[in-house]
């Protein structure tokens, strides 16, 4: 241990007495805080400013510090460049100044130099982190609640990553005697490990090989504060292996020996690391610990619970249409892909993952149009050819087909969740994002483990609106619209259209939608209504003010009536017909969910009227009886509307009307809640005075924002207790607000920019002139 201290110590005297460590240095200083700097004025100022970019300041630490565009990243990314220049010399310079034979000749071993020289450039690198902890400390200043536990782990996250510099670095220094060969071949090999995932990803043999060698996920996990044993393994094995080339290559020159003994000692080495690689590779054999104080990079505990309820393999198999969004799912995706299922593969490590892949297109599809008389097939070998591989790998329509509802599933690319002899559906979706969030997959493992998933009726005999067509009077789009993820169909949630001409209401229904009924109900199908509300089902209706009568045999039952009139609010924008009701408190608290981001956007927007658009509506009043009690839910502002009592055209709505002597003023109640128990059950009932807010044009607006979608989403979860949309979300961070502003910037450059760097230079001198004098 001695000879090895005594070869670092001498070797850190050839580097602090030369000015290229120092020189580096500043520049090292400079280049990473310039990036910090920057990204901090940003963030500054957008907390300074305030509003809904607020939303943007959650996790400080991590967008500041550790994320890839953070000081970490900046650090990796310069380093990238200047760490050749520093090994370069390591071993290529001893061999250029002739001091190689005498360091052979000497008591010390190969080992114990190589090991010398290395822990040599180790301290090094602690002066390099040394200064990035200068950087840190500013950091701590500045942000209230810092995650000290990510910063702890993305230090050493970044110490390993330079530590695997070191040892690429000194066996290249060994390999040539021309520095700055070294520095160029150096270069070359970093650049390689950082893009080697990318490359022969579509040759199945070497897939994983290349995808596992890849450095710069491995160091981006790390760097993040997500260690895992796989992750540092690898770093260990790059260490350790370039340290044995090293000596290897030192001896074998030192040695006379025949190059199938040279070949066999390095084969040797890459023989135990491919050994050591492949175990901890397996998920069964990883460990993970996520540093950071909200555990950003862990599943929600709810879904954690879902995947211990399985105590049997889960199968997964994605199916990528080639004449669809291919190209996320191509072959050389699937690695990634399956990094995506790393989060649920921690808590499950006996997830299986499979990917089949198929062609098909809609009869309409612009490709029939684009290339006439082609066949299915023929553009589907045309289109293989672009992506430069062959259609025999992909299954016809019919053979997937017999595999899955490629048809109902819109010809779309989606997975299949298989366990214990049941299956569902998890898909892509026509968003940026484009993958399943963790609130789509918990609710895919929902219908897998869950006794009951929630499942809602909609009652079509006579002509009530549905989840299933496209029309714009509708529910399709909140309801089942398969392409949205936000839709309640990807949400855990089934859909159903229910005839009452022969058959009883489903009992296993978890709630009856009737929405804006045409023609009035037979009696044998009030009788089953009346017979369902009765026995405590969950029921969600909704009228409209010109078939008062059609609804009215329902409201008197349930203690409800329409007020005689319109409701009418005049603005610039929208037809005077369109009225924007306010959510009560009573709305806010359909779930927890519901209320936190209900605060959020009033916390961060500073909108407390949270508006649902409602497009022909009537008031309603309500006396309770039969046990109920009568919330409202939505109600109109007195100073902004009113109720029409007389007769209006439609032409008239779309002018800015105006109050009349007959019109009513206050506010009136647009929505309300009833429950009460019966035989044990807590029965929930919401009633609406206008079906056309959960049609599509409704759904979404501005100028006033309007929260249709949201209202009419946790309108749905209220009849499943909460419990879908699944809960997945984390408590919000609590080092989002800055100590500094905008001012302080200024200072920091200069801090940064000219007095660290200044101080660096002055240490240089100092060394370097008292070495001269000596």
């Amino acid at each position: 241990m001695k000879r090895i201290l005594y070869v670092a110590k001498n070797e850190l005297y050839s580097l602090f007495y030369s000015p290229i460590a120092w020189i580096l240095m500043i520049f090292f200083m400079i280049l990473t805080s310039a990036d910090y700097i920057a990204s901090l004025d940003a963030y500054t100022g957008i907390y300074e400013r305030g509003g809904p970019a607020l939303m943007a300041l959650q996790n400080l630490t991590a967008k500041l510090l550790s994320s890839g565009n953070g000081l970490f990243g900046s650090v990796i990314r310069n380093l990238y460049l200047f760490f050749p220049l520093i090994t370069m010399g390591l071993i290529s310079r001893e061999v250029n100044n002739g001091t190689i034979k005498l360091l052979y000749s000497s008591p010390v071993r190969i080992r114990e130099i190589v090991l010398g020289k290395y822990l040599a450039i180790l301290c090094f690198t602690l002066c390099l982190l040394f200064l990035v902890c200068l950087t840190v400390i500013s950091f701590a200043f500045s942000v209230e609640n810092p995650d000290y536990g990510n910063i702890l782990a993305s230090l050493f996250g970044l110490f390993l990553v330079l530590a695997t510099y070191a040892a690429i670095g000194l066996f290249i220094s060994a390999v040539t005697s021309y520095q700055i060969v070294a520095a160029i071949i150096t270069f070359g090999v970093f650049a390689f490990l950082s893009k080697v995932g990318e490359l022969w990803q579509d040759i199945d043999i070497l897939r994983n090989i290349t995808y596992y060698l890849n450095f710069g996920g491995k160091a981006g996990r790390f760097l993040v504060g997500l260690m895992n044993l796989r992750d540092f393994t690898y770093f260990l094995i790059i260490i350790v292996s370039f340290l044995s080339f090293t000596i290897i290559k030192i001896k074998s020159d030192t040695e006379s020996v025949s190059g199938f003994r040279k070949a066999m000692r390095y084969i040797s080495v890459i023989a135990i690391a491919f050994v050591v690689g492949y175990i901890t590779n397996k998920p069964q054999v990883n460990m993970y610990y996520d540093a950071t104080r909200e555990k950003i990079f862990t599943i929600h505990p709810n879904t954690q619970e879902l995947l211990k309820k399985m105590d049997g393999k889960l199968e997964i198999i994605l199916y990528g249409n080639l004449l669809g969004h291919y190209y996320p799912v191509r072959p050389a995706a699937q690695l990634s892909i399956i990094a995506m299922w790393e989060r649920y593969l921690r808590f499950k490590p006996d997830i299986d993952i499979d990917f089949k892949y198929y062609y098909n297109l809609d009869t309409s599809n612009y490709r029939f149009k684009n290339k006439p008389g082609r066949t299915l097939k023929q553009i589907a070998e045309e289109e293989a050819r672009t992506y430069r591989t062959s259609l025999a790998r992909f299954m016809s329509p019919e053979e997937a087909g017999k595999l899955a509802d490629i048809v109902a599933e819109e010809n779309r690319c989606f997975f299949v969740l298989k366990y214990n002899g049941k299956e569902t559906i998890v898909r892509t979706f026509d968003d940026p994002a484009f993958w399943p969030g963790e609130s789509e997959v918990a609710a895919g493992l929902s219908r897998l483990v869950a006794a009951d998933m929630p499942k809602i009726g909609f009652l079509s005999d006579e002509i009530e609106r549905g989840p299933f067509s496209d029309r714009l009077r509708d529910y399709r789009v909140i309801a089942n619209q398969l392409g949205n993820r936000y839709s309640l169909v990807n949400q855990g949630f089934d859909f159903v259209n229910v005839s009452l001409k022969n058959n009883e209401i489903p009992t296993a229904l978890t709630a009856l939608v009737i929405a804006d009924p045409r023609t009035p109900f037979p009696a044998e199908s009030l009788e089953k209504i009346n017979r369902y509300i009765d026995e405590g089902g969950n029921l969600l209706i909704a009228g409209e003010p010109d078939r008062k009568e059609v609804i009215k045999p329902l409201f008197n039952k349930l203690g409800l009536t329409f007020r005689d009139g319109m409701l009418i609010q005049p603005t610039e924008k929208y037809s005077s017909d369109v009225v924007f009701s306010y959510m009560t408190d009573t709305a806010k608290n359909f779930s927890p969910q519901f209320r936190r981001l209900m605060d959020t956007d009033t916390k961060y927007r500073g909108d407390s009227l949270h508006r649902v658009a409602l497009a022909g509506a009537s008031a309603i009043e309500y006396t309770e009886q039969s046990g109920f009690h009568i919330d409202p839910l939505l109600i109109t502002d007195k100073d902004l509307s009113w109720n029409r009592t007389a007769p209006v055209s439609n032409d008239s709505l779309q002018l800015n009307l105006t109050r009349t002597a007959g019109d009513e003023s206050g506010s009136f109640v647009t929505a309300v809640r009833m429950n009460r128990k019966v035989n044990g059950k807590d029965q929930r009932i919401i009633v609406s005075g206008d079906a056309d807010y959960l049609a599509t044009p409704q759904l979404s607006g501005s100028k006033p924002a309007r929260y249709n979608y949201l209202y009419g989403t946790w309108s749905f979860s209220y009849f499943t207790e909460g419990k879908f949309p699944a809960n997945v979300y984390s408590d919000e961070s609590i080092d989002n607000k800055f100590k500094i502003t905008v001012d302080s910037i200024p200072t920091f450059k200069l801090i940064f920019y000219w007095i660290i760097p200044a101080i660096i230079g002055v240490i240089c001198s100092v060394i370097i002139i008292r070495r001269k004098r000596k």
